[in-house]
């Protein structure tokens, strides 16, 4: 916050907005965006920070990124977007001991073991708020969004050169909010701060994790578990999701340009 202030600072003298004259009592009352001007606020909500601890969103996806365009100067169409993807790999040669009964020894052989895991999240976050106050100081407004998007993981592990065992999840995911905020506008920079407070619901569809086991004779086996841990119970067929509802909280930095 400190360093985007700084940097706002350094070119209010060009980015100024406000349609008011430019003498003192304007520009303390700040500069409040109308009809055709753009927006940037970074905000992460509670609920966000919840799906990161359940594991729902990777941590490099933090924060939500959203951007703002005023149709009039009441009207607020906005869109947000988070995403992240990771990709770790690991490869060697396997050091394998049998115990052969001919010799009565053991004999080492080495066989090339690979594993590969990848996870990925994406959101798109479409929304629309109407402003009530014309004020320069604080603005109360009201929306709605409708985020939606995609997240899944997937483990591949490569034993002697064939595809040993893979592991895969896609889910799709549906939701919709409903929030009030209030921003205050910061001096006679671009800049406001402010919070969000509503009611949030995710629906998280596709829960289940797919196994593709082949067996040295190359036989594969298909089944499905509840989650990562190959100890689940397995199931030929199965479905799962789950449900999220609540109130919701975000705080919010906004610079404004045209």
């Amino acid at each position: 916050m400190l360093i985007l202030l700084v940097a706002c600072s350094a070119i209010s003298a060009v980015a100024q907005i406000s349609e008011g004259e430019p003498y003192s009592r304007t520009i303390r009352t700040g500069n409040r965006p109308g009809s055709g001007d753009w927006g940037i606020f970074v905000g992460p909500s509670f609920s966000e920070i919840g799906q990161m601890v359940d594991g729902d969103i990777s941590l490099s996806g933090f924060p939500l990124v959203n951007m703002k365009y005023y149709t009039n100067d009441n009207l607020e169409l906005r869109c947000g977007i988070q995403m992240s993807r990771s990709t770790n790999k690991t490869a060697g040669d396997l050091i394998i001991e049998d115990y052969d009964y001919n010799t009565d020894n053991y004999v080492i052989s080495e066989k090339p073991v690979s594993m590969k895991y990848q996870d990925m999240f994406y959101r798109l976050t479409p929304g629309i708020a109407y402003h009530f106050s014309s004020k320069n100081i604080l603005d109360v407004y009201v929306g709605a969004s409708l985020p939606f998007g995609i997240s899944g993981d997937k483990y591949i592990n490569i034993f002697d050169g064939k595809n040993y065992d893979t592991q895969k999840r896609t889910s799709l995911e549906i939701g919709l909010g409903a929030f009030i905020g209030l921003q205050c506008f910061v001096a006679d920079l671009p800049v406001a701060v402010g919070f969000e407070y509503g009611f949030s619901g995710y629906k998280f569809l596709g829960q289940k994790y797919q196994h593709i086991n082949v067996d040295e004779d190359g036989v594969e086996q298909v089944y499905y578990t509840t989650s990562s841990y190959y100890d689940d119970e397995r199931y030929s067929t199965l479905k799962k999701s789950r449900g999220y509802f609540g109130s919701d909280v975000r705080f919010t930095i906004s610079y404004f340009f045209k």
